[in-house]
């Protein structure tokens, strides 16, 4: 591989193939700072320039958005400084210690029913019948979403999804339909918290739990610093968009990563299967190898030099998160899967923009895991077809896994 190889567009799906992981090699060993022509941006590949990036927003600030390309912003992720930190001092109450231990009682509930739904076929398609749906059901709990209405749910969510950065037409017309119809679904849950607030996320985001807080936003903002914030609806559901689109995309396919994980390294699951306390420390591990998102960007500020190399002010600069995670000068032997590696990854990113939702997703993995590896341990895939995964220049998309299993009597 040369540098004609790594010529290329990481804004384009078809560049995250097979091949990628040796070119994102390439550029960490040769140009760890590369100029893309094809994506007009600056793209980072290793541990020090990802991290570097991610924590200075007064450098490098997401204000313009953290996506290439005419995606729109979407709320939060989109968000630069004070703006971003006065939403997320909020936002991060909903996502506190004591809400995720109350979400796991449910959490795991929830694993147990999707896992008795398959338990006595002996085969499953990991990720329609684990993956998709268990980030998803925790995501309705959250919300508030009632469970006859959760069939819908799951269908907005895909059609959201499939819209991402699609061209036809007919998607993006679905993908804007589901839009409005979930917009309608929770400015009701909106407006009922605001009446009869609950122990719950959208109670605590429409600050419903605390006395003065129903003014805007930006009028919070603009005079009161310390004041209580309170969203405006239209604040509100973009946040929640972003939790359905972003937190069930992210997870689903760190949940179908790491099952492919487990299966291709049997001597690293059958640790787990001996040592079941060890799973805090291989979810960090799977996550580490996983990467669930790809890519982010953000916008340089001002004139400053990394590595040699001279960004000016307006430039956006691409951060390849598989890439850092696999970072020679960080990580020994980076291609392996170590559940006890217990190493600090940037699969959940770092600095202000860390991931929101990262212990939760933990939980998720954790719980998802414990159930799994107790209930099937033997999971292996049933085809020849392994992990099926779709290239994406912005999240690894897994969209089918054939699993066989002993099943349950």
């Amino acid at each position: 591989m040369d540098a004609n190889d790594v010529n290329v567009a990481f804004l384009d799906p078809a560049t995250w193939d097979a091949s990628v992981h040796e070119r994102m090699r390439w550029l960490r060993r040769n140009d760890p700072v590369h100029w893309s022509e094809k994506d007009g941006c600056w793209v980072v590949s290793r541990y020090e320039e990802v991290a570097h990036v991610s924590k200075d927003q007064e450098l490098c600030t997401s204000a313009h958005g953290v996506r290439l390309g005419n995606a729109p912003k979407i709320g939060l992720i989109d968000e630069g400084e004070p703006r971003h930190g006065k939403l997320r001092s909020l936002i991060n109450k909903g996502f506190s210690p004591r809400m995720v231990k109350k979400l796991e009682v449910a959490f795991r509930g929830i694993v147990t029913e999707s896992l008795d739904a398959i338990a006595a076929k002996g085969h499953c398609d990991f990720v329609e019948d684990v993956a998709v749906p268990l980030p998803l059901a925790v995501i309705a709990e959250m919300i508030g979403i009632r469970r006859e209405d959760r069939k819908r749910f799951h269908e907005w969510s895909d059609a959201m999804i499939r819209g991402d950065g699609a061209k036809d037409p007919a998607i993006l017309t679905k993908a804007g339909q589901a839009f409005m119809a979930y917009s309608a679904y929770v400015t009701e849950i909106i407006e009922d918290r605001r009446r009869e607030p609950k122990d719950d996320l959208v109670s605590i985001l429409v600050g419903a739990n605390d006395s003065g807080m129903l003014g805007t936003f930006d009028q919070k903002l603009a005079g009161h610093d310390d004041a209580q914030l309170a969203l405006a609806n239209n604040e509100l559901i973009m946040l929640l968009v972003v939790l359905l689109v972003a937190g069930n995309e992210t997870t689903r396919n760190a949940l179908s990563g790491s099952m492919q994980l487990l299966i291709e390294n049997p001597d690293e699951r059958q640790k787990l299967l001996d040592r079941p306390e060890l799973l805090p420390v291989a979810v960090e591990e799977m996550v580490r190898l996983v990467s669930p998102v790809h890519s982010f960007t953000r916008t340089v500020t001002r004139d400053t030099t990394i590595r040699d190399k001279k960004l000016e002010a307006g430039q956006r600069v691409l951060m390849l998160y598989p890439s850092a995670n696999r970072d020679e000068d960080v990580f020994e032997d980076p291609e392996a899967f170590r559940i006890e590696r217990n190493a600090l990854h940037l699969g959940f990113g770092l600095g202000p923009h860390f991931c929101l939702g990262a212990n939760l997703a933990r939980m998720e993995m954790r719980v998802a895991f414990e159930e799994l590896l107790r209930r099937f341990p033997d999971m292996e895939y049933a085809d020849a077809s392994g992990a099926v995964i779709v290239p994406s220049a912005l999240v690894r998309s897994c969209v089918q896994m054939n699993l066989r299993f002993t099943p349950e009597r």
